[in-house]
This record gives C-alpha cells, structure tokens and sequence, in this order.
C-alpha cells in the first residue's frame, strides 16, 4: 500500500507532489555558476605565449677566465609580465649536427615593455663550444605568466600626510 502524504494545515490528502526546481531558480544559479567558472577559464585560455612575448637580441659569446659567457638582452613586447624564464643556447657544428647546450634561469621577473640582461655562464666548456666555425642558437625555453594580473598599468601614488609640527 503506497504512502499517503497529508496537508500539515488541513489534513486533505495530496494527490500530486512536485520536487523540481522552477525555471525561476535558474535564473539565480546560471549567473552565479559563470562567475564561477570565469578565473578558471582564464588559467586556461588566457595565458601568454613566451614566444611572442620575449624577444633575445645583441647576443655575444665571450670567454672569461676560462668560462664561456653568453651575454644578450630580453625585451617583453607582450602584454603580460614573466618570471623564471629559462633561456638555453645551443651549439651547432658546421653541417647542423647537435654538440651541446647550456641553460639558466633569469633570476628577475620581465615585465611588460622592459628589458632584462642575461648572463649564461658554462664552466669549463668543450673546445666545441667555443671553435668560431660552430653555430650557436640563444632561445627561450621557458617561463610562468600569471593570468590574474592587475587591469592598471599605472603604478599607485604614495598616500603621504604633510603634517606641520609648530612648536
């Protein structure tokens, strides 16, 4: 025998019981659900491309006290600012063959429009490195933008008080 579901006020025997969500409730939840989903879709789809925002130039190879340096320059033209950029070199001989590589990591951050010096020092190098007939290839392989940065470009005044002391 099926339950039968009375009104707490009347005591009249409910025929139909509904426990579905109106339309109305919707019109709460879908908004609030997008607001949700919106910093998660930004992790995602709005992250930089380090290709295209770092750009290296004047580029030497110089040896110092018996380490090859590689000094050159890192400009952001992109419109997010980077941070542990990796920035590898790599040697070439004559017919394109692999010799071998170096790689560090730029200590300070890049920021939008600015320009960053690097230094990748290799201690004790092979002589293949160092031949002038071999070819060398500075690139970027590496980097971290954060997608949640601050929508100003202009940076905040200091909020200073004059307070006049009369003594």
């Amino acid at each position: 025998m099926p339950a039968k579901l009375k009104c707490s006020n009347c005591g009249e025997e409910i025929s139909t019981f509904n426990m579905s969500w109106g339309w109305k409730h919707l019109l709460l939840i879908v908004p609030i659900m997008l607001i949700g989903f919106l910093p998660m879709g930004r992790l995602f789809f709005f992250k930089g491309d380090i290709s295209k925002d770092l750009i290296i130039s004047e580029v030497d190879k110089r040896i110092n006290g018996g380490n090859l340096e590689i000094v050159g320059l890192i400009t952001n033209n992109g419109s997010h600012d980077w941070s542990s950029v990796a920035i590898e070199a790599e040697f070439f001989d004559a017919t394109g063959a692999f010799l071998d590589e170096g790689q560090e990591y730029l200590r300070s951050n890049v920021s939008r429009n600015a320009k960053e010096h690097f230094k990748i020092t290799i201690r004790n190098p092979k002589n293949s490195m160092t031949a002038e007939e071999n070819n060398m290839v500075v690139k970027i392989s590496g980097g971290h933008s954060s997608p949640f940065r601050r929508l100003s470009t202009k940076p905040k005044k200091a909020n200073i008080k004059r307070i006049r002391l009369c003594f």
